[in-house]
């Protein structure tokens, strides 16, 4: 009885496990769409874009992807203003911008990327952006 419920609670450990890191973020990074890679996105900017597999979007770009970002200080913002692909990857052209530089941001962003209502994945990307006189 005891070798079956220790065998009984590694099972439900390993599922566990494995259905937790199932649903981590990917940690993605970010381009200029010419070749150059970020580790992070800057603020103030509008030339960056977040590089995501295709099979993390089902193989092929959806006509009404969109994205929900959390994770942020607030008035930290990442909205979606185009989307290409390029090679196997999709790229998430994004503009970063925030209501007031008088504070640092350095926070890392969970975005989902949405189609048809639901989340087809999540990834996570750093946000950086330095405080600067206003």
């Amino acid at each position: 009885m005891k070798k079956m419920l220790l065998t009984v609670a590694a099972a439900l450990s390993l599922a566990t496990t494995a259905t937790a890191f199932a649903a981590s973020p990917m940690t993605v990074y970010a381009t200029d769409g010419d070749g150059q890679e970020y580790e992070g996105l800057y603020t103030e900017s509008s030339w960056m874009a977040i590089e995501v597999p295709l099979n993390a979007l089902g193989g092929s770009v959806p006509s009404d992807l969109s994205i929900a970002v959390s994770g942020l200080p607030a008035g930290t913002y990442v909205t979606l203003d185009s989307v290409s692909t390029q090679g196997s990857s999709a790229l998430l052209y994004v503009s970063v911008t925030r209501d007031s530089t008088a504070s640092n941001v350095n926070a890392l962003a969970q975005i989902n990327v949405n189609a048809a209502g639901s989340t087809l994945t999540t990834v996570q990307i750093p946000v950086y952006g330095a405080a600067y006189g206003e």
